[in-house]
């Protein structure tokens, strides 16, 4: 089995709402020691919400072609989550991510991550929880925890709005470096974000430091299922609430990877449409 990258997108819902659907489509641009050179993705994200309960699901489809004569790559992503909410303050989770696999000349191939989670918040103040993965993909496994911390702070009346800081740390643990075709067989790696809230506008900037790989992160939605290592990436998302249903979001990521020991680099371009009702 060929192992690349799956990039899927999702945006955080409150849970006011009984159904959101995100439609969102992305672009990808490979640069500089790798073979792979354009990147093509497209999905469905939707929720319904019905206290307790929140359903979550995510449709995709991923095509990557090459820069010599290996044949294109095809993915197909199928995730559920199922959340239940305890009171006010606990939410716990559960799901799995479904990845089948195509590419001429190779074996059709299914990989899969189970996920579970806690939760512990107050609204509009802070949060803290823990996730665990499990991937497995050809005679090699994932074991990840990772756990999270976010909190807001300043005014959505002010001049400056109002902030949310988010951070994460993600322990990855690899069965077998040899099979998987990774430097190392363990990783520790931290994503942080900052997100600003003013009138129709938020804004989020984002990075990842730390070396990793086959890692796994926004609560399962998002799977790194290529096999480099990668250094770090940074990226900003922009979305601008048409009303209080709808809103538009763009978004931009640069991330460097390591492929047979040549650096690389990938640019994700995504757009996507949310719909609340």
């Amino acid at each position: 089995m060929k192992k690349l990258l799956s990039i899927a997108l999702l945006i955080s819902f409150g849970i006011s709402a009984p159904i959101t659907v995100m439609p969102y489509g992305s672009f990808i641009n490979y640069t500089k020691n790798t073979n792979k050179d354009k990147g093509y993705l497209g999905g469905i994200y939707s929720n319904y919400f019905k206290w307790p309960f929140k359903l979550e699901m995510d449709g995709e489809y991923l095509k990557i072609t090459y820069k010599d004569t290996t044949p294109d790559y095809y993915e197909k992503d199928l995730t559920f989550v199922g959340n239940y909410f305890i009171g006010n303050n606990y939410k716990i989770k559960a799901g799995i991510r479904n990845m089948f696999i195509h590419q001429k000349g190779s074996s059709d191939s299914y990989d899969k991550v189970l996920i579970a989670g806690i939760l512990y918040y107050k609204y509009l103040k802070y949060n803290a929880g823990i996730d665990y993965y499990y991937s497995t993909y050809d005679n090699f496994h994932i074991n990840q925890i990772t756990p999270h911390f976010g909190f807001n702070f300043g005014d959505y009346y002010s001049d400056a709005g109002s902030f949310y800081l988010n951070t994460s740390v993600n322990f990855i643990k690899i069965s077998n470096k040899t099979i998987a075709n990774t430097p190392k067989d363990s990783y520790v790696n931290t994503n942080i974000s900052l997100s600003n809230y003013k009138g129709p506008w938020t804004t989020t900037l984002k990075a990842s430091l730390g070396k990793s790989a086959y890692k796994v992160e926004d609560g399962g939605f998002v799977v790194y299922n290529l096999g480099e290592e990668y250094h770090y990436s940074f990226g900003i998302n922009i979305s601008y609430s048409i009303d209080k249903t709808s809103a538009l979001k763009i978004g931009y990521t640069r991330s460097r990877f390591e492929e047979n020991n040549q650096k690389a680099y990938s640019d994700v371009y995504v757009a996507s449409y949310v719909l609340s009702f």
